[in-house]
């Protein structure tokens, strides 16, 4: 009962907000004190039927799905459905540096895993509602959101028990993201991929790095794979890959999903055609 009030106050509190914003606000699940939702975008008209599921960054301390309007204007103008995620965000008033102990920090990011899954089944269980086609769904992340689809779809934790089952996705965009162990890649069969990445990212890796380049004495010392090294094991199977490496950007480039909706556009139609060709661009 207390956890149904929450819901409809909060409910309540944004109903008046909807229609100024030009968005929906809706709950996907109460875990303990925490209420989850999404902002769903919808085209003014000439919907493409493709959806695309957005997890903001803010390196598990902060972000908000209300900075992401610049990327659900420029998406459905092009047609699509944009949903963008509230989840969790365990180191909230703390830091994701290398300060704070690695366990605490691979902690941050399978807790917004578990959120991105959850909001995936709701969306799987509600799809019609929303009108969702489960065969034109996307997801795409920025820093510690690229980082939580990565891992993911490529989970490093797939030895337990309630490790998710296969998700719906056609296909991942990653904005800086990395994963924190290649393995699961390695093994597991390998969807579309999207990569943009600055080559002098400082914070997540182009390439194989630690993470935020600490040092290996440092409490949240811990290795991740970016980019590069994604890419170059999607060649190595054969698998569909883009890379976009912007020369001597740094992390920046996690907020390009602002401006280059042409190069989002044509690779998520490219998979849906069975059109993408893989390919690396220097820029």
């Amino acid at each position: 009962m207390k956890k149904l009030l929450l819901t409809l106050l909060f409910l309540a509190g944004t109903l008046t907000g909807l229609y100024a914003q030009k968005k929906e606000r809706i709950v996907y699940a109460v875990k303990n004190k925490d209420i989850l939702w999404f902002d769903r975008y919808m085209p003014e008209k000439d919907y493409n039927n493709i959806t695309l599921v957005f997890v903001h960054g803010g390196a598990f301390t902060g972000g908000h799905p209300d900075n992401q309007k610049p990327l659900a204007e420029g998406m459905t103008k092009l047609g699509y459905q944009v949903i963008v995620l509230k989840y969790r965000l365990y180191l909230q008033g703390r830091s994701f540096g290398c300060e704070t102990a690695t366990s605490e920090k691979t902690k941050a990011i399978y807790t917004a895993m578990e959120d991105v899954r959850t909001a995936t089944e709701y969306f799987l269980r509600n799809a019609s509602r929303y009108r969702i086609d489960t065969g034109k769904m996307f997801i795409a992340g920025s820093s510690a959101g690229a980082e939580a689809v990565l891992n993911l779809v490529y989970d490093p934790y797939s030895g337990r028990k309630e490790s998710a089952p296969a998700h719906p996705y056609k296909g991942i965009l990653s904005f800086a993201g990395a994963l924190l162990d290649i393995t699961p890649l390695e093994r597991n069969k390998k969807i579309p991929l999207l990569l943009m990445h600055g080559t002098n990212d400082q914070l997540v890796p182009f390439a194989t790095a630690p993470h935020r380049f600490c040092n290996a004495s440092d409490a949240g010392w811990m290795m991740m794979f970016g980019s590069e090294t994604i890419f170059n094991l999607y060649q190595q199977a054969g698998a569909p890959a883009v890379l976009y490496a912007y020369n001597g950007k740094g992390h920046e480039v996690s907020n390009f999903m602002f401006r280059e909706f042409e190069m989002m556009d044509a690779f998520m139609k490219a998979v849906l055609n069975n059109q993408l060709n893989s390919a690396r661009y220097n820029l």
